[in-house]
């Protein structure tokens, strides 16, 4: 009997033993892996936040009136237009033609740029009873020449009328830090009308404390327009850039290192700072005040019922960090939540499993189960809504893309692109998408002209819906240049390519991937090469 109660409680202990083995098993598959760059990731969202919430907090401190954010700088100088009258001139009034004509002409610039800005600061002293020590008038060096020509190369080469190098306006730059909102203001009134007339004109400027940046950072960015005399007797047109800061809000900005997280974060978030802003704020409703780690993770993945937070994860996870595994998890746990309740009324049935399909469309390998969670979704939209609901037109575009850009499988993809195209309004974006859909199709089927024309009823909707300056827009755009390039029209691709890359720069900014393609193509069409795209 004593033999077999040992044999027992030897039993006992090796199966808690091996229950503690399966209880830390499964501890472990709950915490989620996160790569170093992922975790890196997100532990720069805290200090982006910190510091977002400090510069805010300054500004309301120093301009509790808001007098900066809601000075009116004007409209025809927030977007100018680009014409003639812009473009730098060379020492003889005529626009530059090279980088030579532009610094010889900046270096006769510089002194008079100096002068005139010098000359802005005592006025407002003199206007405002103020004269602070602490402000600052800083002349930086003229612009280096490299990155100059760089920057003329990538952001301005495609702007008519050329050449790129005509719309430098920072070779001659400066900055002012004044130390009180009164003063900042006074400035910007005696740049919008200034009191000697022909001495100079402000052409652009940008209102930061109006829109400050990604990190919180505010100024006044502005272009002025002088006259600089030359050695014939005349004179010619020179814009400078000039940068009004406030002198505890620059302070805060270094203090903290403000920059440091517009860079790190515009490395993830290719675009301009608009698309850059949504994704911020994107990072910001994710975080909600907690720490985002290991254990905020796993409790998000495997406990946490805030749909809205999951499904900013899945979209952060799957098309920024190409964390496919863990964009899947929360898919996952989506699906868990929405499949133990009734759907309501203001969400979309099955949803979550479109959310699924997607994701495992981005994986290597993944198709079939790409099919089989779109298919899952038609098949809860059809049971919950019935045949004729508009939602099913997102499941026949997926599973349409699917077969057509990895299956090969024209024919049926085509006719699923029909099925969504019954199911949507005239101006759907969807319908758009099932157009520029529908385009690639005709254009392997060697009909250019179709294609083109399905290009043309996108943008229309596109156009329509977010203006002419959106992504969707140059994408349709390029598309067009393309089949007009296949064709061998290569008038038309030079200028469908050059709207496209015009609308490019403005919504996604001049270093993302699209920009640098769209040049290319743009510079093949122009020397008659063939399209090999």
């Amino acid at each position: 009997y004593t033999q077999e109660l040992q044999q027992l409680a030897l039993t006992m202990e090796v199966l808690d033993q091996v229950t503690t083995e399966n209880d830390n098993a499964l501890a472990a598959e709950k915490v989620p892996v996160i790569s170093e760059k992922t975790a890196k990731f997100l532990s720069m969202i805290h200090g982006y936040l910190d510091t977002q919430k400090q510069m805010n907090a300054k500004y309301a401190e120093e301009d509790p009136g808001e007098l900066l954010g809601n000075f009116d700088v004007g409209a025809e100088v927030t977007k100018p237009s680009y014409t003639q009258e812009l473009q730098q001139q060379s020492i003889y009034g005529k626009p530059v033609k090279s980088m030579s004509e532009l610094y010889e002409a900046a270096e006769l610039a510089k002194p008079v740029y100096e002068k005139i800005v010098q000359k802005l600061v005592d006025k407002v002293h003199a206007a405002t009873d103020d004269d602070d020590d602490d402000d600052q008038v800083v002349f930086a060096p003229l612009k280096g020449a490299n990155r100059a020509e760089e920057k003329a190369n990538d952001d301005y080469a495609s702007r008519v009328p050329g050449p790129g190098v005509s719309w430098l306006f920072d070779i001659v730059r400066g900055s002012i830090k004044f130390g009180s909102t009164e003063e900042l203001c006074k400035c910007m009134e005696l740049l919008k009308e200034p009191e000697d007339e022909g001495e100079f004109r402000l052409v652009k400027a940008k209102n930061r404390f109006q829109n400050p940046t990604l990190s919180g950072y505010r100024d006044f960015n502005v272009c002025i327009q002088i006259t600089v005399p030359n050695a014939d007797g005349g004179s010619f047109q020179h814009i400078c850039e000039l940068q009004i800061h406030h002198i505890a809000i620059k302070s805060l900005s270094k203090e903290l290192h403000s920059h440091h997280y517009y860079e790190f974060f515009r490395s993830y978030f290719d675009g301009a700072t608009a698309s850059l802003t949504e994704r911020m704020a994107d990072l910001e409703a994710i975080a909600d005040g907690e720490k985002l780690d290991s254990e905020y993770l796993t409790k998000m993945l495997t406990t946490s019922n805030d749909e809205g937070r999951l499904v900013r994860l899945v979209d952060l996870f799957r098309d920024y960090l190409g964390e496919y595994e863990l964009a899947i998890k929360a898919c996952e746990r989506l699906v868990e939540i929405r499949q133990a309740r009734p759907y309501e009324e203001n969400e979309v049935p099955g949803y979550e499993y479109n959310l699924l399909g997607v994701t495992y469309q981005r994986m290597e390998g993944m198709k079939d189960k790409a099919i089989e969670c779109h298919e899952k979704c038609k098949e809860i939209l059809l049971s919950v809504c019935g045949p004729e609901d508009p939602h099913l037109a997102m499941v026949y575009i997926n599973l349409g893309v699917i077969y057509d850009k990895d299956f090969g499988k024209y024919d049926e993809a085509f006719e699923l692109y029909e099925k969504a195209e019954k199911l949507l309004g005239t101006e759907d974006p969807l319908l758009a998408a099932v157009y520029s859909n529908k385009s690639s199709i005709y254009q392997r089927r060697g009909d250019y002209d179709g294609a083109v024309n399905m290009c043309e009823k996108a943008q229309e909707i596109y156009v329509k819906k977010y203006g002419p300056e959106h992504q969707n827009v140059g994408i349709t755009v390029v598309n067009m240049g393309e089949f007009r390039h296949r064709q061998g029209r290569y008038e038309e691709a030079v200028e469908l390519y050059g709207k496209a890359l015009d609308t490019f720069m403005m919504t996604l900014g001049p270093h993302h991937p699209s920009v640098q393609q769209a040049e290319k193509q743009l510079a093949d069409a122009r020397e008659g090469k063939y399209c090999e795209y």
